[in-house]
Formats: C-alpha cells, structure tokens, sequence
C-alpha cells in the first residue's frame, strides 16, 4: 500500500468535509453559521456599554429629523445622506485575544488597488473611513421602492481560531433600507458582501400589521412576519426597529470586532453616544467609485473588484472556497460586487426583489 501524499490527503479530507456538509444540508450549515444572539433594544440605548465598553463610532455628519411629507420631497442624494447610517464598531485590547491581530484591522477605510510584483491588481483597504452608498428603485410587489445600499470595507478578516477558514484579506458589511411611497423605512437587511450572514430587521409597526393580519406565528418562527418556505433556507428576521413612524431617523449598527458581523440595529432616534467616545466622521462616495480605483503609483484606473471573474474583489479568496466547492458554491467567503451577491449558499441573488414576498409575511398595504 502507498504511502498517501500530503496533497492526496488535503483532497481526500476536503472530500470528506464535503460530503459531512452535503449530509447536514444546507440549511443545518445555515443555522449554525448565521444565527448568533442580538444585542437587546434597551442595551443598544448606551452603544458603548452594549459592544462591552470600547468601540469606535463612525459617522456621516449631523442632519435633523425630518416629518414623512418632508422625506417624500427629498432627492435622491439627500435622501442617501439622510439614513446613512452611524456604525458602532466594537474594540477589543489584543492581549484578551488567542490570537491578536492589528487593531486596524477593524477601522474601516477606503477602497485602494495596487500591483504586486508579478504585476496582478490586488486590492486593499485603508486611509481615511469611506462608506460607498447605492440608491436605486426596485419593483416590489407591483410598486416601485428606492432602496439605499451601504457598504463598509475593512483591511481584513483576521484569524480569530486556531483553524479559521475566512481569515483573509479584506472585509465588510452592507446595510440595505428599503423604503414605502414616503421615504421612510419598512424593513433593513444586513449581509457580508460574500453573501453570508443575512439578516432582517423589520419596523415595529410591520410586525404589528403582520401579527393582526395572520394571527399566530409560524411554527419555530419568533415573529409574524418571518415565513417558512418548504426545501428552502429561511430568511431570519433579528430583531424589530423601534422607529418614530412620523420622524423616521438614521439606523444604528453595532459590529463585532474581528469577524464584524452586525450584532444589533437600532434607530438614531433611541441612542445616545456618551461624552468622550472615539468618533470619526466618514465620507459618503458612490458606489460607482468603485468601478474606477486609482491605482497606487500609476495613472491607471480599474475596478476594485476582478469584472472578468463574477464581480469578486481582487485577491480576497478564503480557504473556505475549497470545502463549499464541493456542494456547488462558487468562492465561498470571497466579498464581491453589490449586483454579484448572492444569498444563503447561492440559493438565490441579493438583487432580487422578487424574495421579499417569498421569504417574508408582509401583510396587504405595506409595499
């Protein structure tokens, strides 16, 4: 009997994983890699407290509320800068870590390219914070929507394990609001830019509709308005947003440090950031921005993310691709651009308002 290779063996384990992934299903994967506990609405009311007492707050600049029949006059670029959204981003000293990582690493910066020394564009992150912001209108249900789209990049996710698949160059998070005929919120999504880590938060006043028009919950759901949907991964509703239905405010995001999944969402009308806190304004760009990166040291000019390959960011790979391959997902972890997301091990594309009626219980008169 021969020997078996180093390289042999890596593949036979990732088969292994592979058909261990294959037999849990992916929606098993799904509850144990998405489903992490909320910080509580009342807590989220002192955001320093509620990340464990030391976080960095990043902001777009003051504006002040504003009444539904002022919003539904706003144009778009004003109506972006409005909910641009206040990102509580949770410290950690790393002393308390297993394994420390640099504490930049959980800033979030500007989107950069360069060439390394076989002359490949790499992209990366750093310099002053940015947020790169999306508005566009989408038909759901049969009326057209505005949706504002967020997005956050940092330098890297770091190894948080000993054996940590998604330790990689660059990370994110993206904010979705989606909103009725008067520009104010009905519901908030937030994902990785890999398509991981979807989450839902919907307004108060829509779980209450969804509550009286449909009577009880679905079996195993926590709120009215969540739905199971049969072969499926069901979409989660986190939490509900106590939003001023009259006076609609900017939305609050509370980030882990390290893996940066979002721990929390709240609405700006019910924090308050103590005296003394770290807070960095961020500049608000286009996501169009992105499309055309100066690159370090050149004149050049090119997309942040690889437009030949599926829309993924330069040199962000994740050991993980090699497992998820071998049940069909393409890359798995790799962020990628806004329109190339897709959602819930590729079951379907971030881009398509076709699953807000699919995946969610939204009583009659609310889109």
């Amino acid at each position: 009997m021969r020997p078996c290779r180093p390289a042999r063996a890596v593949r036979l384990l990732l088969l292994a994983a592979g058909v261990g992934l294959v037999s849990l299903g992916c929606e098993v994967l799904s509850q144990r890699m998405t489903h992490w506990r909320m910080l509580d609405q009342t807590a989220m009311e002192n955001p320093i407290a509620a990340v464990g007492g030391d976080a960095v707050v990043f902001y777009p600049g003051e504006t002040r509320p504003l009444l539904r029949e002022q919003l539904v006059k706003l144009p778009p670029a004003e109506l972006v800068a409005y909910y641009a959204p206040v990102l509580i981003q949770q410290r950690v000293k790393p002393t308390t870590l297993n394994h420390p990582y640099p504490p930049e690493f959980d800033l979030i910066g500007t989107a950069q390219l360069r060439r390394d020394k076989s002359g490949t564009l790499k992209s990366s992150v750093g310099g002053d914070p940015v947020v790169y912001a999306i508005y566009q209108k989408v038909p759901i249900n049969g009326h057209n929507h505005v949706q504002l789209t967020y997005t956050a990049w940092y330098p890297a996710h770091p190894r948080m394990k000993t054996i940590d698949l998604e330790d990689a160059d660059i990370d994110s998070c993206v904010l979705r609001v989606t909103l009725d005929g008067q520009n104010a919120p009905i519901f908030y999504e937030t994902i990785a830019a890999c398509g991981f880590f979807h989450k839902v938060f919907v307004e108060r006043w829509v779980e209450e509709a969804a509550s009286t028009q449909f009577g009880t919950r679905e079996k195993d759901k926590t709120y009215a308005v969540e739905r199971t949907v049969k072969g499926e991964i069901d979409w989660e509703v986190a939490g509900l947003m106590d939003e001023p239905k009259d006076r609609p405010n900017r939305p609050v995001v509370f980030l882990k440090a390290g893996d940066h999944k979002v721990m929390g969402l709240a609405s700006m009308a019910r924090v308050r950031v103590p005296l003394k806190t770290d807070i960095r304004k961020y500049a608000l760009n286009d996501y169009a921005d992105l499309y055309s990166v100066a690159v370090d040291g050149t004149k050049e000019r090119a997309p942040f993310f690889d437009l030949g390959k599926g829309g993924k960011v330069r040199g962000a790979e994740r050991k993980e691709r090699y497992i998820f391959s071998l049940v069909g997902v393409d890359a798995a972890g790799q962020p990628r651009a806004n329109d190339q997301i897709k959602l819930h091990f590729d079951q379907g594309n971030w881009s398509d308002p076709t699953t807000y009626t699919r995946f969610l219980r939204l009583p009659p008169g609310v889109l």
